[in-house]
This record gives C-alpha cells, sequence and structure tokens, in this order.
C-alpha cells in the first residue's frame, strides 16, 4: 500500500510541478488523441486528472446543479432572470433546458474520460506502468465512472452504456441504445465492485477507498438494499467525526475531520456558487420560505442563512468565494445514511446516529424507527444538506415527490420523477428517438 501511494504521489508532484512551471511541452490530454497521449504512468494518471476537471464543471459539483435540483424542488426560489432556471423552478423541463443538456452531457465528459483511461492503460505493459501503479488508476477511472453514471440516473432514469467514448456530436460519435434504469444500477454496482480494493489514493479531492464505499451506499440506499447500506457503512462509524460547528464545515477550505470527498476548487478554476447564491454576485437563487420555515428553533445550522428575516434579501452563505470547496461526502450523510437503515429494521439504536447530527445543531434529541423514519431522515437531511443538490433526490427516493410538487401549487404527474432526456441526445443517437424518451416529454 505505502509503494502504491509513494508512486501516485511521486507521479503527482511531478506533472504539478511542470504545469506550474509552464513548460510549453507539456502535453494536454484534450488536445491528444488518447492512443497517443496515454503511453505511461505518468500520462494515465494525468489523463485520469482531467476527469476532475470533469468533476469540477458547474453542471456537475459546480453552482448549476446545485440550483437546478434545489429549485426542482422546494428548497430554492428564483429571483434571477434565466429561464433555465424557471423551467427547473415551475417543473417543466423542455428537452432542451439550457441546464439539463449540459449536465446529461458533461457527466458523460467523465464517463468518457474515464472510459480512455482504462481502455488504454490496461494495454500498457509493466515496462511503461508498474503493475501496482496501474491497477490503481485502473481503480480510481472505474469509481469514478460509477459516480458520473449514478449522477445521472438519478435523475433520467434510464441511459446508454458504452465501453467507448461517446462524445455527444461529431464524426466520431458513436451510437449505443439506452437500457434501463435496473440495468444502469447493475452497472454501476459492477464498476463498484472493480474499483474496490484498488484504489489507493489518500490525496485530497480525489476519490479515497472510503469515498467509494460512500458511493456504494449511496447506490444501495437508491435501490432499497438497507442492508447492504448498513454493512458498507460500519467500517465507517467512528473512523471520522462531525467538525465542532456547522459553520466551521464551510469557513476553511481542504480536508477536515468530517470530508470524506471535496471538490478541490482553486485559484485556476470556479465553481460558480459565490456567483449564483449570494448578492455579491448574481443572486439567481434564495432559499424558499419552505425552508426557512422547516428549521426547528435555535437551529444552528440557521447560521449559514443570511437575512432570513426578509425573504427579499435572504441567501445562502455557505460558499462566498469561486474557490470554496462544495462537499460530495461528508461524515454526516454516513451517519444519516446509517441511521436510516438501522431504523428501517427498528434497531434500538438506529436514532443515536442520527442525534449526533443533531446534537451538532444543537438540537435535542428524537426518536427513529420505522413509523417515522421517512419523515425524520426527510427532515434532517433536508436542513443538514441545503443548497448541496440532494433535497430533490430525498424526496423522490422517499416517495415525497407528490406532496412537495403539490405543496408549490404544480399538478403532480408522474412523470415529474424524472427529467427529459436531452433532445440533441435523441438526435445525435441513431439508436435512440422520441420512442425512447422519458414518458410525457
Amino acid at each position: 500500500m505505502k509503494t502504491i501511494l509513494i508512486k501516485i504521489t511521486i507521479i503527482m508532484t511531478a506533472i504539478f510541478m511542470v504545469s506550474c512551471e509552464g513548460d510549453l511541452n507539456t502535453q494536454d490530454p484534450t488536445q491528444l488523441p488518447a492512443e497517443a497521449f496515454i503511453v505511461d504512468g505518468e500520462t494515465a494518471l494525468q489523463a485520469l486528472f482531467k476527469a476532475y476537471d470533469d468533476v469540477q464543471d458547474r453542471y456537475v459539483a459546480g453552482a448549476e446543479m446545485k440550483m437546478i435540483q434545489g429549485l426542482y424542488s422546494d428548497e430554492l426560489m428564483h429571483p434571477g432572470s434565466f429561464p433555465h432556471l424557471d423551467e427547473a423552478l415551475f417543473n417543466n423541463f423542455l428537452p432542451n433546458n439550457a441546464g439539463t443538456t449540459p449536465i446529461f452531457g458533461n457527466h458523460y465528459d467523465i464517463i468518457n474520460t474515464t472510459t480512455e483511461v482504462i481502455r488504454l492503460t490496461e494495454v500498457l505493459d509493466d515496462v511503461a506502468i508498474e503493475p501496482a501503479v496501474k491497477q490503481a488508476i485502473i481503480a480510481e477511472a472505474h469509481g469514478l465512472r460509477a459516480y458520473g453514471y449514478f449522477q445521472l440516473v438519478k435523475v433520467f432514469g434510464g441511459l446508454p452504456i458504452t465501453e467507448m467514448t461517446v462524445p455527444l456530436d461529431g464524426p466520431g460519435a458513436k451510437d449505443v441504445p439506452r437500457s434501463s434504469e435496473a440495468e444502469v444500477y447493475t452497472y454501476i454496482l459492477n464498476e463498484i465492485a472493480l474499483a474496490e480494493g484498488g484504489i489507493a489514493t489518500t490525496e485530497f479531492g480525489r476519490m479515497t477507498a472510503d469515498a467509494l464505499r460512500v458511493l456504494k451506499a449511496e447506490v444501495l440506499l437508491f435501490t432499497g438494499d438497507y442492508p447492504g447500506v448498513e454493512n458498507t457503512l460500519a467500517p465507517l462509524i467512528g473512523e471520522y467525526a462531525l467538525v465542532g460547528e456547522y459553520r466551521d464545515l464551510y469557513r476553511e477550505d481542504g480536508p477536515n475531520s468530517e470530508s470524506i470527498w471535496r471538490v478541490n476548487y482553486n485559484s485556476t478554476d470556479s465553481n460558480g456558487l459565490s456567483a449564483f447564491f449570494t448578492p455579491t454576485g448574481r443572486r439567481e437563487v434564495a432559499p424558499t420560505q419552505s425552508l426557512l420555515d422547516a428549521f426547528e428553533p435555535n437551529d444552528d445550522r440557521l447560521d449559514r442563512i443570511a437575512n432570513d428575516d426578509d425573504i427579499n434579501t435572504v441567501f445562502i452563505r455557505k460558499w462566498t468565494a469561486p474557490t470554496d470547496q462544495p462537499y460530495i461526502y461528508r461524515y454526516a450523510d454516513v451517519l444519516l445514511m446509517y441511521a436510516e437503515a438501522l431504523a428501517r429494521r427498528n434497531a434500538p439504536n438506529a436514532a443515536d446516529f442520527l442525534n449526533e447530527v443533531r446534537e451538532r445543531a444543537l438540537l435535542d434529541p428524537v426518536t427513529l424507527n420505522s413509523s417515522n423514519v421517512v419523515e425524520r431522515i426527510a427532515q434532517e437531511r433536508r436542513i443538514e444538506f441545503y443548497g448541496e443538490a440532494k433535497r430533490w433526490e430525498d424526496v423522490k427516493r422517499l416517495g415525497l415527490a407528490p406532496t412537495v410538487i403539490s405543496a408549490k401549487g404544480i399538478t403532480y404527474r408522474e412523470k415529474l420523477l424524472l427529467w427529459p432526456i436531452p433532445q440533441n441526445e435523441l438526435d445525435r443517437n441513431s439508436l435512440l428517438n422520441q420512442e425512447n424518451q422519458n414518458p410525457g416529454y
């Protein structure tokens, strides 16, 4: 294990030094055919880093995904002016929506990049790349590919599954039929299995073995395998700790006792979050009155909402700079997923893990069992993760979509559980047509 970590760290350092020095001979994987670029361990790792650039995209871990998910549920309102966000707010996506279209395509960028990394790293011999490093890079790529598909299947349903690069358009585009939602989930779990035991990195901002474990647990949660969730997360209980105060999660960048996977934005990247969430930017979105009313008295998590007594100026202040590093997974995720899994079987200690999160928020303990698990978990996750692109997924998974959408004054229809497959994908792919579109679009 130490050998793998040392080797990868050396390669990362070398690439970082070259890129910082502005060497004109530095190869760019986006400007070369993959076969010409991935020729050894160093270039394989550099190509893998391109997938992390894809994760940083504002339609993946940045502002757009968080705005659209929040608007589509009951978390955010839209004081701004972007038309595609109005479609999200009113649960009325068109197939050419300017937000869902790049969400679909940019997650496929992750899939395409990791597919090429896997395909071309697998054929490198032991002279070009040390076997342990090869195994670690391929495993990490499988994990990232699973993440890309998982983010998409939750909102679009069935997807084209490809082992080849699938650009959205152009002469190199490959046509792939759409697989069912169940087939996609099976594929994701298989990808995770291929990654398990192989990921070696502990570098901040990358998918570690623990991040992969949480991803697996979340996939199992969405498929209703609660014993699987419990067994998957049990090794992480007590291995992390909640930071002292909720506000501290967002005050400092870098790793902390709670972070499991955090996106590493820096001065050359921008998450877009402060630009769209705060009045120093556009304040394109803001918390709804429904969200504000959901806070219990004295809940310390309200601290990250400014001007909460004025609906006309209220805003979320979790992110105040373009380099802030949002979380994909943190220990509060683990505790609440674990609590839910235990409560589904009426385990007597289920509430302990939920109340650990509540205690940090200065709230009294509550009970948790199979009869109140949906209500309790929905409430706690809503307040713990507001603005972080989790609310709509929870609403859908917990069967609350009819209630939540109707409370917005919108007529609930089953079609709203899925977003439309982008029109440009239907037009581009000869194996897809309108019959393959999600029902109702």
